[in-house]
């Protein structure tokens, strides 16, 4: 585990108790009811081919948040990178469970494959992706009454 408690709530800088399984992961009764009001309020998060971010496994969404770290460390986001940074949240990752699930997110227009050598894949997260990566950390900061950055220092 990674600085969160095991029974602490999803969302980024909130300490509560989880209590209710969302979207947006396991979070607590408060962040819920701000996550259902912004559900009701706002468009589905839908990548181009269709796919709505509730769709999403928790374990897929987890893919996409490895592959984007990955990503941002300037690290290659080969399968077993993916799988040990999975690792860091989950106490066994196994492999056909990873490639199963990045075969489908592949399939979902979320993540582009290409070969790195010989015999290994590099995935990289489609536009698509990137923009429901984003937007669910800006509903989930919004939720908790946190005012998220950019990466330019600009608000959103």
């Amino acid at each position: 585990m990674t600085g969160h408690t095991l029974y602490a709530c999803d969302t980024p800088g909130c300490t509560s108790w989880k209590a209710v399984f969302t979207p947006d992961g396991y979070v607590c009764q408060q962040c819920a009811d701000k996550l259902e009001q912004q559900y009701e309020s706002e468009p589905e998060l839908v990548a181009d081919g269709g796919t709505q971010w509730g769709e999403l496994s928790g374990f897929q969404r987890d893919v996409l948040e490895a592959i984007a770290r990955l990503d941002s460390a300037d690290e290659q986001s080969y399968g077993l990178a993916i799988e040990e940074d999975l690792e860091d949240h989950y106490d066994e990752v196994f492999h056909g469970r990873l490639y199963q699930n990045l075969d489908s997110l592949i399939d979902k227009g979320l993540v582009e494959r290409s070969e790195l050598d010989g015999r290994t894949n590099s995935y990289t997260l489609t536009t698509e992706a990137v923009a429901m990566l984003e937007e669910s950390v800006y509903r989930r900061g919004d939720a908790c009454g946190l005012q998220v950055t950019d990466a330019g220092g600009g608000e959103k």
